[in-house]
């Protein structure tokens, strides 16, 4: 996940473009109020996430498998200690160690799990919309966004293909579902990107988005990786339809105060 950032600190090494334009401060020097775009990027991914779970059971694509799922931890958690060839602690049942883990992962995903996360999502925002959107935002901030998804989206494609990355056989119509993910993620990454001035709401969202994605896995049946929510077509229709909402409301423009766009790429655009 530090691809990304190192390779945006290369190229600003090497061509001396410093870093006034990387969104590094807690708050751009815009007038638009940062803080409702922290509060964004912590409320925004867990409503989309729950939205896709609500979808996913009202269509009936997915059914609620809480107990079931429960059960299969509890099994992991048997399995997993007699393999070290350990018992389980006196006075617990599995189902009661799945459960306390189940609880404190949950807390974990909305407290310090975050701030351990933005360690890494910081390795990619750094990259993405610390470096390439500003660039790319001569475009209109609705093309960057689009853009700096499609790349972002195909950065995956080496793990989808080898490694089933997140969908399971499925190496090409897989790389073809985590673009559309990842658009629409950048869009509403470009909006915190852009109203703030800074990368850290982006970052902050990043990370939400990867320490609660599992609730889907956990709550829910499991079904084909295309179709499941969190990050198959059942889970990406709300993150879309909030794209587009987005974008259709002007919500993607570049801000001059907000974000500092370098003039070689406004002197690109204009030729």
């Amino acid at each position: 996940m530090f691809g990304p950032a190192l390779a945006a600190l290369l190229v600003r090494l090497i061509r001396r473009e410093g870093f006034a334009d990387a969104g590094l401060r807690l708050v751009g020097r815009g007038r638009t109020g940062a803080a409702r775009m922290y509060l964004a990027a912590y409320f925004v991914p867990p409503i989309l996430l729950a939205v896709g779970i609500g979808l996913a059971l009202l269509t009936g694509i997915q059914h609620w498998a809480f107990s079931e799922n429960l059960q299969a931890s509890a099994h992991a958690i048997v399995n997993t200690l007699a393999r070290q060839g350990q018992a389980l602690p006196p006075g617990y049942s599995a189902e009661q160690l799945a459960l306390i883990n189940i609880v404190v992962s949950t807390a974990l995903a909305f407290t310090l799990g975050l701030l351990f996360n933005m360690i890494f999502t910081f390795g990619e925002e750094f990259g993405w919309r610390g470096y390439l959107l500003p660039r790319l935002a001569p475009l209109g901030g609705i093309y960057a966004a689009i853009i700096t998804g499609v790349i972002w989206g195909l950065w995956h494609a080496p793990l989808i293909l080898l490694d089933s990355y997140n969908y399971p056989g499925h190496p090409w119509l897989g790389i073809g579902v985590m673009v559309l993910f990842t658009v629409s993620l950048s869009v509403i990454f470009t909006w915190l990107r852009f109203r703030s001035g800074s990368i850290w709401p982006s970052t902050l969202a990043h990370a939400a988005i990867n320490a609660q994605a599992g609730f889907g896995i956990l709550l829910l049946s499991h079904v084909d990786s295309l179709i499941a929510v969190p990050i198959g077509i059942i889970g990406l229709i709300p993150m879309i339809a909030f794209a587009i909402w987005l974008a259709a409301t002007g919500r993607l423009k570049p801000e001059p105060d907000n974000v500092t766009i370098p003039a070689s790429m406004i002197e690109a655009a204009n030729t």
